[in-house]
């Protein structure tokens, strides 16, 4: 196989991973680091992509990989700061104002905020279903499981979203009255 064209690529494609990085993220600053290191790999691993799924579906995979390991590794960082946070003396606490406060806070208001309080596997084929348009083969070779696997999550990641939201107390009107009607599966 030829080897793959880095720049072309890149061009080509950095604009849509940068989309799914900020859904995903919901932060512009992650979602910077997010593409650019799923654009990092292509480079350093670029021997490791087999042509079995096209270059798009191929970088989406790496995306997932690496938003998954960086939420992990968030996750534990947020414990242990969190135990020193608790074992501080009481002070007051202000956060550093963001420079693109508007754009975050339109972002924490908007359906993909409920997304991101989804399962990973519901909220990564929901991102990649609605917000990448790919189609339900496609979001079953990104994450490398059966297709009925990607329908079922699918399905319970929308019925999560609309009790998610019901409970808010929301009207959800977004979102179809039965999960099983995904409009867009029929484009």
């Amino acid at each position: 196989m030829q080897p793959l064209d880095i720049d072309q690529i890149t061009q080509q494609h950095f604009a849509r991973i940068h989309r799914a990085a900020l859904v995903l993220t919901g932060n512009p600053w992650d979602a910077d680091d997010l593409a650019q290191e799923t654009f990092l790999v292509l480079a350093r691993q670029q021997h490791r992509f087999q042509g079995r799924s096209s270059v798009f579906t191929w970088l989406y995979g790496i995306l997932l990989n690496l938003e998954r390991r960086e939420r992990r590794r968030h996750g534990m960082r947020r414990k242990k700061l969190q135990v020193l946070w608790d074992n501080e003396p009481s002070t007051e606490r202000t956060s550093p104002a963001a420079e693109t406060a508007i754009e975050v806070a339109e972002w924490k208001s908007s359906l993909w905020a409920w997304v991101r309080r989804l399962p990973d596997g519901q909220r990564q084929a929901l991102v990649l279903r609605f917000s990448e348009g790919l189609a339900y083969e496609e979001i079953a070779g990104v994450m490398e499981c059966p297709l009925g696997t990607v329908k079922s999550r699918i399905f319970h990641g929308l019925l999560g979203l609309r009790r998610l939201m019901n409970d808010r107390g929301d009207e959800v009107k977004l979102l179809p009255e039965h999960p099983f009607e995904d409009v867009t599966r029929a484009i």
